[in-house]
């Protein structure tokens, strides 16, 4: 083990006047005890809750100096409030929960162990005790965030982590509801920085009432995320959309022109058009798995089979959506050109989306899984 580590623990509150105490308590008991932490911090943020949450923490803060609250007057959300926790923090490392105590802090320890080869440490909930709907919102949401920007992590929103504060703290993040823990995520990956993922337990909340699944969280969150994809966060997959269509263009030049040779260069295919067609088929296709692989998604690994079998599951799977798509449209009565350019659009995206999330899936840098 190297040398312990000074630590700020903070802790956003929303009208969090019956968890507030015991999670504070559970803090100091952790800080004092760990042999990771030589010096610590607690701030709690009070982001203009309506109840007692004020007034418990001054009062808990007032019998210790290592406790310090921060006050939004004003309810600002959550990435607002995990914003001032960062910005406040003034120790080496920063770890931030939430204050429901739905997390054990003592599992805090086992984040801790992982600080010597990573740069953050992230938890994830094994298993998460959320109501139905809430687990599905969950993985829609880490499923939207992998493939709008490539987010390769179990549980992007859980509010147990722990970061090297020179790594956040002049970080610019423009969310200031759920899509901050995304936005984090992103830029940090994408700085090339280790990221190690551990198992916490998660446990049923007991007291006072979550406020994550209210319309005007999940709508706000939906904002944000169109404008990160919209802005900077966006440009990635924007240029990798681009250069697979580009793809597209030179494998059917590729197809085109090897067709033309074969039949009209080599009469042993004059008579023999189907195959013809296939082996100019199967042409384009190897352009577009190295051109796709190489330069589309930045894959530098020696390829594998496995790449090239769902390589070729995607390709099968395109024409199945083609055939059965275009079909169906004319069925409906559909004008053949009209029919054509939905065809096309729907097998392009079913392509892209399958090849960046399943097929060339080094394109952004991993998360390192316990």
């Amino acid at each position: 083990m190297r040398r312990p580590i000074s630590l700020t623990i903070f802790f956003p509150a929303y009208n969090e006047q019956e968890n507030l105490a015991g999670a504070i308590e559970d803090a100091l008991r952790v800080a004092e005890e760990s042999p990771y932490i030589a010096d610590y911090e607690i701030i709690i943020i009070n982001d203009g809750s309506s109840d007692a949450t004020q007034a418990i923490a001054e009062g808990i803060a007032a019998k210790n100096k290592h406790i310090r609250v921060i006050e939004h007057e004003q309810n600002r959300g959550y990435g607002a409030a995990l914003k001032t926790g960062l910005a406040a923090a003034t120790k080496d490392w920063v770890f931030f929960t939430d204050s429901d105590r739905q997390f054990d802090i003592v599992e805090l320890q086992n984040l801790l162990v992982h600080i010597p080869n990573h740069d953050a440490v992230i938890a994830y909930r094994a298993p998460r005790r959320d109501p139905f709907m809430r687990l599905v919102n969950a993985k829609a949401w880490n499923l939207l965030n992998r493939f709008l920007f490539g987010l390769r992590v179990r549980d992007i929103d859980c509010a147990f982590k722990l970061l090297r504060r020179e790594d956040v703290q002049n970080m610019r993040l423009s969310s200031r509801g759920a899509m901050i823990n995304a936005e984090l995520l992103i830029k940090l990956a994408r700085r090339g920085l280790r990221i190690k993922e551990v198992p916490v337990s998660h446990l049923p909340r007991l007291r006072g009432s979550p406020t994550g699944a209210k319309p005007s969280v999940i709508f706000r969150a939906l904002r944000e995320i169109v404008m990160l994809y919209s802005g900077e966060l966006g440009a990635v997959t924007h240029k990798q959309a681009m250069k697979f269509m580009a793809v597209g263009v030179v494998n059917t030049l590729v197809d085109t022109s090897i067709y033309f040779v074969l039949t009209r260069g080599l009469t042993v295919f004059a008579g023999h058009l189907v195959l013809a067609k296939l082996l100019s088929f199967l042409a384009g296709t190897v352009s577009s798995l190295t051109l796709n692989r190489r330069w589309t998604f930045g894959v530098r690994t020696p390829l594998t089979l496995a790449e090239v079998l769902r390589f070729y599951a995607i390709v099968s799977l395109a024409l199945l959506i083609n055939t059965e798509s275009m079909r169906f449209l004319l069925g409906l009565g559909l004008y053949d050109l009209f029919a054509l350019l939905l065809t096309v659009g729907l097998t392009f995206v079913a392509s892209f989306t399958l090849s960046k999330l399943w097929v060339f899936r080094k394109t952004q840098p991993r998360v390192a899984q316990l």
